[in-house]
């Protein structure tokens, strides 16, 4: 099963490879700080409408549930298989995420900046901020004309070993950070168009 966000529609929609068929979703909704998740038909014409009240981005499985994140959620949310609650609560902003060791790693994104958190007072906590460039040298960049393509959005993390971990950031930058060392260790630039953003990071193969 590959479990995918559609954050227009506040959902989680899960598509069976072997099938090649969509044969799960589940809308998240919230009120009052509270969240539940409602199954409905992927293939029907009864889901929810478009609302977009989330903006669901991220959706991360393992043994101890799905944990899904969003930039409105508040946080990351669990969901145990019958229920939805928080997990940790996080800044706005938030893409990619996910359990990771005894914490929490995400791309703060408002911040410009990829973090980890442990959960308990006096617990590790890092923060790195992403590449950034000179204006000049930055290619199809008018906030006036585009709004939303920024350089140093930081979208697209994943887990190399544990202590390792990379995170990619606009103008299609990947980098790798050292978390015991606290220190960006390289990174990697595709292109100086901010228009291309890293989006999502995957170890190939698996």
């Amino acid at each position: 099963m590959l479990f995918l966000t559609s954050a227009g529609y506040d959902s989680i929609l899960g598509f069976d490879l072997d099938k090649q068929e969509f044969n799960w979703a589940m809308h998240v909704r919230s009120a009052e700080y509270r969240f539940s998740g409602s199954r409905f038909d992927p293939m029907g014409q009864d889901g929810p409408v478009m609302m977009n009240k989330m903006h669901l981005n991220t959706v991360f499985c393992n043994e101890h549930g799905m944990y899904i994140t969003g930039l409105r959620t508040g946080g990351m949310l669990h969901f145990n298989g019958s229920q939805i609650g928080m997990s940790a609560q996080l800044p706005e902003g938030t893409h990619n995420a996910q359990p990771f060791r005894d914490g929490v790693l995400f791309n703060d994104t408002d911040a410009n900046a990829l973090r980890y958190t442990g959960r308990g007072e006096g617990e590790e906590d890092r923060a790195f901020e992403v590449p950034s460039f000179e204006l000049g040298d930055l290619q199809e960049w008018d906030p006036s004309r585009n709004p939303i393509a920024r350089p140093q959005f930081a979208r697209g993390l994943c887990v190399l070993n544990d202590r390792i971990v990379a995170g990619g950031s606009s103008p299609s930058t990947v980098s790798l950070y050292d978390l015991a060392g606290n220190s960006r260790i390289g990174s990697v630039t595709l292109t100086k168009d901010v228009r291309n953003a890293i989006h999502g990071l995957a170890v190939w193969p698996y």
